[in-house]
């Protein structure tokens, strides 16, 4: 009996299988000039962006203004990433027979030449990627992109000087700041609320701006509260997978 009911259970797959494909015949073809969303949604993003969102950049004004709360979202996914290596791996340590380049992440690979070049380049990915971040309406850029390259300066000093002269966030503190780039974003639209606006409605916010230049401010305001939480995050899953070295 049990048996006959599991493949009883394929019965509703099959038929919803059936109707998916029959359905998708009706689906508009790729890059269709025709399509729904050629016709309506593309040209409002395409000739409204810079107007009423203030970013020249389509790509920014969709991620930041017209589609926010979905970037809240993947913003949260993050630093669900994150807790969810700091709890599988958050424990982990090496034995002592640990092996050299374990050793390495605790003193750095001590060459010269490597803490000279590191020396060199850490301050330009630091300006380039604070540039990321605030020109991103007029460029590809934003939050994401300018946090991965900052914790990737953060992880050059400490992969060439070590733990002991690089920075360092315990896992506490790195969720504790990365918590807090979520929470800038989210303050950001429930003081939309509490304006009496929608959710994440940048035309709440109360700077002396109006129109596209208020949008825009808005959008910087969440862009940073993804940069710091992309920062924390990505600086606590690269503690997390070094940890085995602190021994």
């Amino acid at each position: 009996m049990p048996g006959f009911i599991s493949r009883l259970s394929w019965v509703p797959l099959l038929a919803a299988l059936l109707v998916l494909f029959y359905v998708a015949r009706d689906f508009p073809r790729m890059g269709d000039p025709e399509s729904p969303a050629s016709t309506h949604v593309s040209p409002r993003y395409i000739e409204d962006s810079e107007s009423k969102a203030g970013a020249p950049n389509m790509v920014t004004a969709v991620l930041a203004d017209y589609r926010s709360y979905d970037t809240l979202g993947e913003t949260v996914v993050i630093l669900t990433a994150g807790l969810a290596c700091l709890l599988v791996l958050g424990s982990f340590r090496r034995t002592r027979d640990e092996p050299e380049d374990a050793k390495l992440m605790v003193q750095g690979f001590g060459s010269d030449v490597l803490d000279a070049t590191s020396r060199l380049l850490i301050p330009f990915i630091v300006l380039f990627a604070v540039y990321v971040v605030v020109h991103g309406h007029t460029s590809p850029g934003g939050g994401f992109q300018g946090g991965a390259i900052f914790a990737a300066g953060l992880m050059l000093v400490r992969l060439t000087r070590g733990k002991a002269k690089g920075l360092r966030l315990r896992a506490g503190v790195a969720v504790i700041i990365a918590c807090a780039g979520i929470f800038i974003y989210l303050g950001t639209g429930l003081l939309s609320l509490i304006r009496g606006y929608q959710f994440l409605d940048y035309a709440a916010l109360p700077l002396p701006y109006e129109g596209g230049h208020l949008r825009e401010f808005g959008s910087l305001t969440v862009e940073v509260g993804v940069f710091i939480a992309v920062t924390a995050v990505l600086m606590l899953i690269f503690d997390v997978l070094t940890s085995g070295a602190e021994e």
